[in-house]
């Protein structure tokens, strides 16, 4: 079983591919897409926080549906 703890701290401190590598290549793309998801987290955030309020709100108020056995 791996150490997933030591292996992500090994991964830290490992040196960097040389330049034009594969691996280089895929390091700056994966830091390029966390970047990303740092940066679009706090809008989509606000996104879902807004959208809960516009349907509780909407269906607070909403009238009850009468069931068959209501009539």
């Amino acid at each position: 079983m791996m150490n997933i703890a030591r292996h992500t701290a090994e991964s830290l401190f490992r040196p960097a591919a040389p330049e034009g590598s594969n691996a280089a290549k895929l390091q700056k793309i994966r830091a390029r897409q966390i970047l990303r998801m740092r940066e679009r987290g706090p809008v989509e955030r606000q996104q879902r926080l807004e959208k809960r309020r516009t349907l509780s709100r909407d269906t607070l108020f909403a009238p009850k549906e009468r069931s068959h056995d209501d009539v």
